[in-house]
């Protein structure tokens, strides 16, 4: 599989969908930091409230080392309030050669499926 993550650079994600880092062969054990940040569906107006035109949005993001969910964030049980402009966490991982990271943004809602509604930033980085 392909690379859509770029080591020790900033990756821009729009939209819904996986970004994918995979260590390469021959590369030793090492940590490795993951940082994502993402804004959500909202109407502007006199005050910030994701809820009040365009629905509440369930976005949530997932950081997977081998398919196994390290972190978690937004989501059904925990969607971003209507005055939350964005959400994001932070994860350091140990990974080696082989290991794939996933990072996942989905949504239960409509409104975060809309083309470009959803953007994100996404940093790996060796290290802590």
């Amino acid at each position: 599989m392909a690379n859509s993550l770029q080591i020790n650079n900033s990756n821009v994600f729009a939209g819904l969908g996986t970004a994918t880092y995979v260590v390469p062969t021959g590369v030793a054990t090492s940590l490795y930091t993951v940082q994502v940040k993402s804004t959500i569906p909202a109407q502007l107006g006199q005050s910030y409230d994701s809820s009040s035109l365009v629905g509440q949005s369930a976005l949530q993001i997932q950081v997977k080392k081998n398919t196994v969910a390290q972190l978690t964030v937004g989501g059904s049980a925990t969607n971003p309030t209507p005055t939350q402009q964005s959400i994001g966490g932070s994860v350091v991982l140990s990974l080696a050669a082989g290991d794939q990271l996933d990072v996942v943004f989905s949504s239960a809602n409509a409104v975060d499926a809309v083309p470009n509604a959803v953007k994100s930033i996404i940093n790996v980085f060796q290290g802590e």
